[in-house]
């Protein structure tokens, strides 16, 4: 049985990776929702946010380019591993 376990692709892990790159880049967006959520007065926006971050405002966008980035770099990263995969597995 634990044979056939390591023949299989581990979906799971890749999966697990793609969501934690979709929550960090929509981190800011969670962030405003949780703070709007919880604050009975007026919303706050993201323009609201970066100019109480004041001179790092920016690191409230940079999420939102360097998801993207990631979510590509680690898509290659998958299908590279899915194709080492079953190219092994042909093999044996």
């Amino acid at each position: 049985m634990m044979a056939d376990r390591s023949k299989r692709f581990p979906w799971l892990g890749h999966l697990v990776v793609f969501c934690l790159i979709g929550a960090f880049s929509m981190s800011p967006v969670i962030w405003l929702a949780v703070v709007n959520a919880q604050s009975s007065g007026a919303q706050i926006g993201l323009t609201d946010l970066m100019a109480q971050w004041g001179i790092l405002g920016w690191l409230v966008t940079t999420p939102f380019v360097i998801g993207p980035f990631l979510f590509l770099v680690w898509g290659a990263i998958a299908a590279i591993h899915l194709a080492l995969h079953l190219r092994r597995r042909g093999q044996a």
